[in-house]
């Protein structure tokens, strides 16, 4: 497996603590356990609370109830990933883990085209721009 750098997160990770003002945050600010407690209604003094890592493919009480939402699933059918990048890469993973072509929208989120690059696909762009809307140029 070739690595591709995923650039635009290096470029985050780098400067997105030195700003006053972040106008890139896609994400959400942590919480502190003690607001976790508070959100979840739990009377339990703060330093009761036992951390460790849980089942990394979900507990089974989850992916029963996440089961339960679809007609015919199973608990042993769900995955449960820690995140999108995880969910990412694990269906990229599956889906061309032998070498393959695969047709993909540009600009994107950089972490799709590393992984199919890295997984050893041939990339075959499509472009959107701006020019058009947007919309892709399906005469290139």
């Amino acid at each position: 497996m070739r690595y591709t750098p995923f650039r635009m997160e290096r470029y985050q990770s780098t400067y997105e603590h030195r700003v006053r003002y972040n106008l890139s945050e896609s994400g959400v600010h942590p919480l502190t356990v003690g607001e976790l407690v508070q959100i979840a209604g739990i009377d339990v003094p703060v330093n009761d609370i036992r951390l460790g890592y849980g089942q990394s493919n979900g507990s089974d009480g989850l992916r029963e109830l996440i089961a339960d939402l679809y007609p015919g699933a199973t608990a042993a059918s769900v995955l449960v990933t820690v995140g999108g990048a995880e969910a990412n890469f694990t269906c990229f993973w599956h889906l061309f883990e032998s070498e393959g072509k695969a047709a993909i929208i540009l600009p994107t989120y950089g972490q799709v085209p590393g992984l199919l690059e890295s997984f050893g696909s041939r990339l075959s762009p499509v472009q959107l721009l701006e020019r058009n809307g947007w919309q892709p140029d399906l005469e290139a």
